[in-house]
């Protein structure tokens, strides 16, 4: 898939679907009272602008691109608000938390995703890392829900 019609789906599905407190179940608030005490020079955008760029930003959600290259190891960050990923390149990668061990996501539970990988992913407030170790890059569109999750 092109990247420009990820990026318009993307965008398009985020103010479709921007969820309401109402809509969102309370898995995906799991954990939100903690992420909103994260340190913010920790959240992606600060911590490793060269992975996390802004695409669209308001008062409701942050639409974010995220690319890690091959080699390349992101520096920890974490992400306090809920949100979905859509994931359109997969090369082989190891997430690591702050301690260096490693967490496994869903995107590498199968072993080889049809693209793109759609998830719903909650507050993370653990710190992580990931390192490419594949040939091409990790490419990926975050879409951050800033007020989905009661107290936002």
């Amino acid at each position: 898939m092109k990247k420009t019609t990820l990026l318009v789906f993307a965008v398009t599905a985020s103010f479709a679907a921007a969820p309401s407190h109402a809509e969102v179940d309370a898995a995906m608030c799991a954990g939100f009272d903690e992420a909103a005490k994260l340190p913010k020079e920790q959240d992606a955008v600060s911590a490793a602008p060269e992975n996390h760029r802004v695409l669209l930003e308001n008062e409701d959600m942050r639409v974010l691109e995220v690319i890690v290259r091959p080699g390349e190891h992101e520096t920890l960050h974490h992400h306090r608000w809920p949100s979905v990923m859509i994931v359109d390149e997969l090369p082989k990668f190891v997430n690591y938390d702050k301690d260096g061990n490693e967490i496994k996501s869903s995107a590498q539970t199968q072993e080889r995703p049809e693209m793109p990988v759609v998830m719903r992913i909650p507050p993370q407030v653990i710190l992580h890392s990931i390192h490419n170790t594949g040939s091409k890059p990790f490419h990926a569109i975050r879409i951050e829900y800033k007020r989905a999750c009661p107290g936002q």
